[in-house]
C-alpha cells in the first residue's frame, strides 16, 4: 500500500492522515454513494508512508500501544485496563439535560479550560452551513464546549483538527470515539510534538457510526428532505433523549429514542466499523458510556458511566469543587450495561478474523448463525424490521449473557 488513497474499506474515516500528512494534500471527503467519508490524494504523494503509519483503519497493535500509554497490556479483554469505575452527573442541571447522558464530558472540558489546565478540546458539532454534516474544531471557550455537546450519529472525521493542535502550541484535550482515540495514539508514536501538547484523551463508547445514509432513512420516514433541515441534534433534552430537527420553516420534528431502532441504528453500518473490536475506547485516558442497567430505568435526565484508565486527579477535583456527583460502581455493571455490543464487537464481527482464539468462549452455531442473520445484511421489508430487531437483540443479548456473565 502506498498511500491512505489506496485504503478503501479499511478507512474509519476518522481523518487521522489528513492532519498528519507532511504535504498536507490529504483531503476527507463525503462519498454519497456509501454515505461515509474517505480519505483522497490531492497532490504528487511521496509516499513517505506517514499515513498508513498513523491508520487505525489499517492496523492497530493493541498490546503495544497499552504498553506504550499505561505500561503494561493487562487482562481484561472486555472493557480494557482500568483503575475504577464510575457512575457520575454534572450537577449543572442544564449541563445535564442538555447533553447525551449526564454532561461529564462538556462539565471535564469546561473545567479543564477554566483552570487553565488545557488552551483548548478537540470537539464537534454539526456544520452551521451544512446542518447535516459534522465539523471538528479546537473549542477554547466554555461556549464552543456546551455547542459541541451530545452525541454525532454520523461519520465524523475528528482528527482532521489535529492539524490545528500541531500548528498552535498549547496543551490540548481530545474527545473522540474508539477511532479516533486509536488515530491519536498512533500519531503520537511518530510525533512527539503531538504527545507533549495532547495531555487528555476522552474516549466515547461506540458500537459503530451510522452512515449519512441513515439520517437520510429517518428523514424520509418523516418527510423531510435534507435541503429543508435548518439543524439537527441527535440526543439531548433529557435522557436517553431524543432526536430534535429544526426546518427552515421553523417546524420541529422530535423523534423519541426508539428511533435507533427502527431501522437507524441496524441497517447502515459502515464497513471498517464491522472489523473494530474496540467498544469501550480502551486506549483513552477516561471512557464514557450510558448506563444502560435495570437500577437506572427511571432516569430520565442522565448519569454517565466513566471508565478510569489512569489516575487522573480530575474526577476527585469536580467532586470536591460540588461540579458533579460521583459514586464507584461496580466493573462487572459496566460490562453489564455494554454487554449487547461488546459481544458483537468482541465476537460475532471478529468470527472471520479469530483474532481472540483460545481467549473467548468458543465460536459455535448460535455466534454463527447471529453474524449470518445480522438486520444490515438482510432485505427486510420495513413493516418488519421492528418486530425483526426486537426478536434479534433478544437472541443477541441471552448469547452474549451466557458467554461472558456465566
Amino acid at each position: 500500500m502506498k498511500n491512505i488513497g489506496e485504503i478503501r474499506d479499511l478507512c474509519t474515516g476518522c481523518g487521522t492522515c489528513a492532519a498528519m500528512c507532511p504535504r498536507e494534500i490529504i483531503e476527507m471527503n463525503v462519498n454519497r454513494k456509501k454515505g461515509i467519508y474517505e480519505p483522497i490524494i490531492v497532490g504528487e504523494c511521496d509516499e513517505c508512508g506517514v499515513c498508513i503509519k498513523v491508520c487505525p483503519g489499517v492496523s492497530v497493535d493493541f498490546r503495544e500501544l497499552n504498553r506504550e500509554i499505561f505500561g503494561y497490556e493487562g487482562e481484561d479483554m472486555l472493557i480494557g485496563n482500568y483503575k475504577a469505575c464510575y457512575v457520575a452527573h454534572s450537577t449543572n442541571e442544564k449541563l445535564r439535560y442538555d447533553a447525551s447522558s449526564g454532561g461529564m464530558v462538556t462539565q471535564i472540558l469546561i473545567h479543564l479550560l477554566n483552570k487553565g489546565i488545557i488552551d483548548g478540546a478537540l470537539v464537534t458539532h454539526m456544520n452551521p452551513k451544512k446542518p447535516l454534516e459534522p465539523e471538528p474544531f479546537i473549542a477554547r471557550t466554555p461556549e464552543d464546549i456546551i455547542e459541541a455537546a451530545g452525541s454525532k450519529y454520523c461519520p465524523v472525521p475528528a482528527n482532521i483538527a489535529l492539524k490545528e493542535i500541531l500548528k498552535k502550541p498549547g496543551r490540548y484535550a481530545v474527545v473522540g470515539l474508539p477511532c479516533h482515540i486509536q488515530g491519536v495514539r498512533k500519531a503520537e508514536i511518530i510525533n512527539r510534538k503531538l504527545k507533549e501538547r495532547i495531555v487528555y484523551h476522552l474516549g466515547i463508547v461506540c458500537n459503530h457510526t451510522p452512515s449519512f445514509k441513515a439520517t437520510e432513512f429517518l428523514l424520509e420516514k418523516l418527510g423531510v428532505s435534507k435541503n429543508e433541515v435548518k439543524s439537527i441534534k441527535y440526543r439531548g433534552e433529557g435522557w436517553p433523549g431524543s432526536l430534535k430537527i429544526e426546518t427552515t420553516t421553523g417546524q420541529i420534528l422530535l423523534l423519541l429514542p426508539e428511533y435507533w431502532g427502527s431501522g437507524f441504528g441496524q441497517l447502515f453500518i459502515p464497513p471498517r466499523c464491522r472489523r473494530c473490536s474496540d467498544h469501550m475506547a480502551e486506549l483513552s485516558d477516561m471512557s464514557f458510556a450510558d448506563p444502560w442497567l435495570r437500577e437506572f430505568e427511571g432516569e430520565n435526565i442522565g448519569k454517565t458511566l466513566i471508565v478510569l484508565r489512569k489516575d487522573i486527579k480530575i474526577l476527585d477535583d469536580l467532586k470536591k469543587e460540588g461540579l458533579c456527583n460521583l459514586e464507584p460502581i461496580e466493573a462487572e455493571k459496566v460490562l453489564l450495561s455494554q454487554l449487547y455490543n461488546i459481544y458483537m464487537k468482541k465476537k460475532v464481527h471478529m468470527i472471520d478474523n479469530d483474532l481472540y482464539k483460545g481467549r473467548f468462549p468458543e465460536i459455535d452455531l448460535i455466534d454463527k448463525l447471529i453474524s449470518i442473520f445480522e438486520p444490515e445484511k438482510l432485505r427486510i421489508p420495513k413493516k418488519l424490521i421492528k418486530i425483526y430487531m426486537t426478536l434479534y437483540s433478544i437472541l443477541v443479548s441471552l448469547k452474549a449473557r451466557k458467554d461472558f456473565l456465566m
